[in-house]
């Protein structure tokens, strides 16, 4: 099979992931949401960790039944459960009902559909498999900033209701025809790649089972430093435009404020996808070492960053905070990719690559709960910031304990 070909089925998992990635712009329904029904934004707040608990709920779900279908028949369950979530949330009476249509079913599949994708268009970039992470989980990553403007647009012109129902009926269209077009590689092209991989130590040498990666130290401590990414990054990708529009709101009208507030979120999703990027270059070519820590470390300097702007009024700061936090979760995101092939082989890659996910439901439990209910008790996101800065610094400690595991039976 013609080398070349590879690149079709790349921009192919791409596009999908962008698509999929539309959940992550959840605090725009936020407002509108809080305003027809009287819910506080630790209630709203919880459909977002839903969401996330879910995602990963699909990955594993994904990394049991994959093998075991074609990645056309799981690009087909992810549509309907995709569609039919954002449609069914069009309806929402009540918080139980947005839980299930979004938190849910949405969320399930965003998790299912990424893992399908990555376990289907990584096999044809085994030799590379940090930068492929980074660029196809790029996608997800941006799937905020090339929706958003549109979902926006609705909002204003036809309400919450009808928003989510014409995003539903375009994700399940999108995600069909991508899944007529997702497929694997033969398994000679999979073979010569993953042995040239491995002479390369891109990949590990030995293909780790599920049972025994969980007894890896590496693995848990991995897990540990996604657990702290990820609860700090989700607190505020979920309240993203509330946090803007309580700077924005003070020198601007609130229609005014709700447009920029959107747009610096916006900046969240671009570099939420540069970020996936920039870790898997980083990883490839200067190792996971210093990867984590660049990455602990913009963590850190974008919460204070988030903190110093709350205090000061400064909507510019926020901003950075904010590209600097949409860079560290997407670079975290990209590093769970990249470690299982890298640190436990890609055979079992599906099913290991779920597991690590499984931070996520940690972190959606901690990380937007806490944020809500701070910023109903305070009135204010600064404790927020000043909590998730103190995460950053744990981060960067956990940095400093991982290691790759014995590549010997």
């Amino acid at each position: 099979m013609n080398k070349k070909i590879r690149w079709f089925y790349g921009v192919v998992g791409f596009i999908l992931l962008i698509f999929l990635g539309v959940s992550y712009a959840w605090s725009i329904f936020v407002q509108p949401l809080e305003e027809e029904f009287g819910w506080l934004r630790s209630q709203t707040s919880m459909a977002f960790t839903i969401s996330m608990v879910f995602f990963c709920v699909g990955n594993l779900a994904a990394g049991r039944i994959t093998p075991k279908i074609s990645p056309r028949t799981g690009m087909f369950i992810t549509a309907l459960a995709m569609g039919g979530g954002f449609i069914t949330s069009s309806f929402t009476l009540s918080l139980p009902w947005i839980y299930i249509s979004y938190g849910v079913a949405c969320g399930f599949a965003m998790g299912f559909g990424a893992n399908v994708v990555l376990s289907t268009t990584l096999r044809w970039f085994a030799d590379c498999q940090g930068v492929a992470s980074g660029v196809l989980l790029m996608g997800v990553g941006l799937g905020g900033i090339v929706l958003s403007p549109l979902a926006t647009i609705l909002l204003h012109s036809v309400g919450w209701r009808k928003t989510f129902f014409t995003l539903g009926v375009l994700l399940f269209a999108v995600l069909s025809v991508g899944a007529m077009m997702i497929q694997n590689p033969s398994k000679e092209f999979s073979a010569k790649l993953v042995e040239k991989a491995r002479k390369n130590n891109v990949i590990s040498s030995r293909d780790f089972k599920t049972d025994e990666m969980l007894h890896c130290s590496a693995f848990w401590l991995f897990m540990a430093w996604g657990v702290l990414i990820g609860a700090g990054s989700l607190a505020l990708i979920s309240n993203a435009v509330p946090a803007a529009e309580d700077i924005l709101v003070v020198t601007m009208g609130e229609e005014e404020s709700v447009m920029a507030a959107t747009a610096a979120m916006g900046m969240i999703s671009v570099f939420n996808g540069l970020g996936r990027l920039a870790l898997g270059v980083i990883w490839d070519r200067r190792g996971y070492k210093l990867s984590l820590i660049i990455f602990s470390m913009a963590y850190g300097l974008s919460m204070a960053a988030c903190a110093a702007a709350t205090v000061m009024l400064n909507i510019s700061l926020l901003v950075g905070g904010f590209i600097l936090l949409g860079a560290t979760y997407g670079g975290s995101m990209s590093a769970a990719s990249a470690m299982i092939g890298s640190f436990f082989g890609t055979k079992y890659y599906s099913i290991n690559y779920a597991c690590a996910t499984c931070s996520i439901i940690v972190a959606a439990l901690i990380g937007p709960t806490m944020i809500g209910w701070l910023r109903t008790s305070s009135g204010s996101y600064l404790s927020s910031f000043l909590m998730i800065l103190g995460l950053s610094f744990c981060s960067l400690v956990c940095c400093f304990f991982i290691r790759k595991p014995e590549k010997t039976a």
